[in-house]
């Protein structure tokens, strides 16, 4: 039987970049249907697909039998699908009743708006329902910017039903929302699906997905994994693999995947079953670490991402730190780089404090930071782009100096030194970034997913690269998706659930832990004592 809503053979790239492959999937009328995977797993994308944000060459989407293949998002929207977004689009300026009546004009057209900027009374009686029904009415006249993050997403899914959609995209909606607002958001959205409504539901909060879906989705890789009920998906093997990095094949998931469930070993999560931390040995001695990170909180519009995060980074070694999607991680790295002020708390490198401490002067102290995003300048020339790393340096014969080093290492800077950064692909990009961190000769090197969007054979020079690095001395901190390959290449292991550090040891025996899954796919984790790192 066909479902309310069907992507068929649906394929997207980006350049050489493949986000989708093949991608199909069937949403059911009346259904609250789950879609989950890894970082860049195409589920972002294939939102964008389905409401026609981006175009295909190849595959169909189908809406209650129509084909909506590459319609343009007003049209898809007015056939009854709406969507949120993984960054809330408010007005912040206006009122969140304002906000509301601006979303009544969806319907009824600017130009309408415009002769009735004040909105009519049914209009306005209409929006105090909404907002009574999301639970934030009491707000209606504050300024949307002074909502907290989980009243923001409210607000959005309120504005949303003003124009009654017949399916809801929800992309990440208790994304950075505190535990009361989520159970508040599932009990509206079970609402509104037995008053009829279908969702289709983009989540990393593995509890909030398996409680509150009849069916879920995983992609990897750009391709659909497995799909079945909630119980069934947290027990396949496979999915477990794609989380922690999976193989560089995609064949061998999908082996796991055709595999008889009598001849699998029991699922190493039970949903309710407690993480028990890696408990401590006896205290190590030893030298102050380089990097400590005491208690801090931070976040963002007045939320906290991170929670009282606690852990060490020994000098000369890699510490690799991974979680679910969503954990904080790179809000931890921004926190330490300077990039974001941390609520409470304190972080000390080489024993002096940072915490507080503009960028410059992070950067000033031996702290280079690559960013998950790339950063380099297009239109310069890779020469130019690396010498961008030795801006706060005078002496040029030392610049000079410096990037025949980097040369050296990475061949790359010399070989296409007048060619522009924008014609580098995105592994070569990534080494370019990894040799403009190094004019300044930092202690530390903060890497945020270095090997994200790359083929397998690149993310191999990726990491044989970091560890080179570290053998000629630089201390590395390390974010990366792939678990498997990270925790293998580190001597130190920290995973982030929450914002909350859950588990701390050596790389092997973090990424061993037999419940590691109950952190990646769901699973109450006990707080029984702070964390320690294990020697």
């Amino acid at each position: 039987m066909s479902g309310l809503l069907e992507v068929t053979e649906v394929s997207k790239s980006f350049g050489g970049v493949r986000a989708l492959t093949a991608c199909h999937i069937d949403v059911a009328k009346g259904s609250i249907h789950g879609l989950i995977g890894p970082n860049g797993s195409g589920k972002t994308t294939l939102f964008n697909v389905i409401t026609g944000y981006e175009r295909i060459q190849q595959g169909e989407v189908r809406f209650d039998g129509i084909e909506i293949t590459n319609a343009p998002p007003d049209q898809v929207f007015g056939l009854g699908i709406g969507r949120t977004f993984q960054l809330t689009r408010i007005f912040s300026r206006l009122t969140v009743l304002e906000n509301m009546l601006v979303a009544t004009q969806r319907r009824e057209g600017w130009l309408r708006g415009l002769l009735h900027r004040a909105g009519s009374s049914s209009e306005k009686h209409r929006a105090t329902e909404l907002l009574e029904f999301v639970g934030i009415a009491r707000l209606a006249n504050e300024p949307a910017g002074n909502l907290s993050f989980g009243q923001r997403k409210l607000l959005e899914l309120a504005s949303l039903l003003v124009a009654d959609p017949d399916v809801l995209l929800l992309d990440e909606p208790a994304g950075g929302v505190n535990p009361t607002l989520i159970t508040h958001l599932a009990d509206r959205i079970n609402e509104l699906n037995k008053a009829g409504k279908t969702f289709l539901v983009v989540e990393h909060n593995m509890e909030f997905v398996m409680s509150l879906c009849h069916e879920v989705t995983v992609l990897s890789q750009g391709r659909p994994l497995v799909s079945g009920a909630p119980d069934e998906v947290r027990a396949n093997p496979a999915v477990l693999d794609a989380y922690l990095g999976g193989e560089d094949d995609a064949a061998t998931q999908l082996e796991l995947v055709s595999e008889d469930p009598a001849r699998r070993p029991r699922a190493p999560v039970a949903p309710s079953r407690t993480v028990s931390l890696i408990q401590p040995r006896a205290k190590l001695g030893g030298p102050e670490p380089l990097l400590s990170v005491r208690g801090v909180s931070a976040g963002y519009g007045g939320g906290d991402i991170l929670k009282e995060v606690t852990f060490d980074v020994p000098e000369g070694e890699i510490t690799c730190i991974v979680g679910p999607n969503g954990a904080g991680k790179s809000t931890l790295l921004a926190t330490i780089s300077g990039l974001l002020r941390p609520r409470q708390g304190e972080i000390r490198f080489g024993g002096r404090v940072i915490s507080g401490l503009a960028p410059r002067e992070i950067l000033a102290r031996g702290i280079a930071h690559v960013p998950q995003v790339h950063s380099l300048f297009n239109e310069m020339t890779v020469r130019e782009n690396v010498e961008m790393g030795a801006f706060t340096v005078d002496d040029r014969a030392l610049v000079a100096q410096r990037l025949g080093t980097v040369g050296e290492l990475y061949p790359i800077v010399r070989e296409r030194a007048d060619e522009k950064a924008g014609s580098l692909s995105g592994g070569q990009q990534r080494l370019v970034e990894f040799a403009r961190s190094l004019m300044l000769d930092p202690t530390m090197i903060v890497l945020d997913e270095p090997s994200m969007g790359l083929d397998p054979q690149t993310r191999r020079i990726v990491f044989d690269m970091i560890e080179l690095m570290n053998r000629q001395g630089k201390t590395i901190l390390l974010v990366e998706q792939n678990a498997r390959a990270g925790l293998r290449l580190s001597s130190r292991g920290v995973v982030l659930e929450n914002g909350i550090v859950r588990l701390l040891g050596t790389g092997r025996e973090v990424l061993e832990h037999p419940e590691i899954g109950a952190l990646y796919l769901g699973g109450t984790v006990s707080t029984g004592g702070a964390p320690s790192a294990v020697g």
